[in-house]
């Protein structure tokens, strides 16, 4: 049982920074504070929980890589990441350095801004097929065991992906006196471009799937 559960624990780290969700992660670390980045990747981390929950009630056993839901997730997916890319380069121009360290923990901000921050982790993750496809693939393996302790496994590695989401911002909080506003731009542009670059891929695997080239 350990052994499976330090399995899934690594797995969940590594598997993480790969998510387009680091991105919104480090536009909000990098302008709002620790709590803000903490936050989105909560919501990234319950994005997965929703399609892990799918997967292990049976809701989508009719889900694989060629199917219609998969097909229109790469369209919808590419889209909502389109609309993040195109907000995260918005910030460019407007963002700033910080002062104080001690400001990303003492500013407050309305509630709104959290339950939007929370919502636009959990809808990149949750709209993303390649959450839905690789939840599957690592899941159908353990459904087919029959082994009693089999939710120990997904469990372990939603709380390694926390662990990243974590990791990540308190890296930006720890970071913010180095965080000029050039850096921060740069950071932004970089981070941009990879969500901008996933939404290009998914769109570009909608027109494979609607077209079959």
């Amino acid at each position: 049982m350990f052994q499976l559960l330090l399995s899934g624990l690594i797995i969940g780290v590594v598997s993480s920074p790969t998510c387009p969700s680091n991105g919104e992660e480090i536009k909000y670390g990098t302008k709002y504070g620790f709590y803000s980045a903490l936050i989105v990747g909560a919501g990234a981390v319950v994005g997965d929980a929703v399609i892990l929950a799918a997967i292990l009630l049976w809701l989508m056993p009719f889900v694989d890589s060629t199917s219609m839901i998969i097909t229109f997730l790469w369209l919808f997916g590419s889209a909502v990441l389109f609309y993040i890319a195109w907000g995260i380069f918005k910030e460019i121009k407007t963002v700033e350095g910080v002062g104080e360290r001690a400001k990303s923990l003492g500013v407050k901000y309305p509630f709104k801004h959290y339950l939007k921050a929370f919502w636009t982790g959990a809808a990149i993750t949750t709209f993303n097929p390649f959450t839905v496809l690789w939840w599957m693939g690592l899941l159908t393996p353990i459904m087919n065991d029959g082994n009693s302790t089999s939710t120990i496994y997904p469990l372990a590695v939603l709380l390694g992906a926390l662990f990243w989401f974590v990791l990540l911002a308190v890296l930006l909080y720890l970071g913010e006196k180095w965080l000029n506003r050039r850096r921060r731009q740069a950071i932004l542009l970089i981070s941009g471009l990879a969500v901008l670059g996933y939404s290009i891929y998914f769109l570009y695997q909608f027109i494979i799937q609607v077209f079959h080239v």
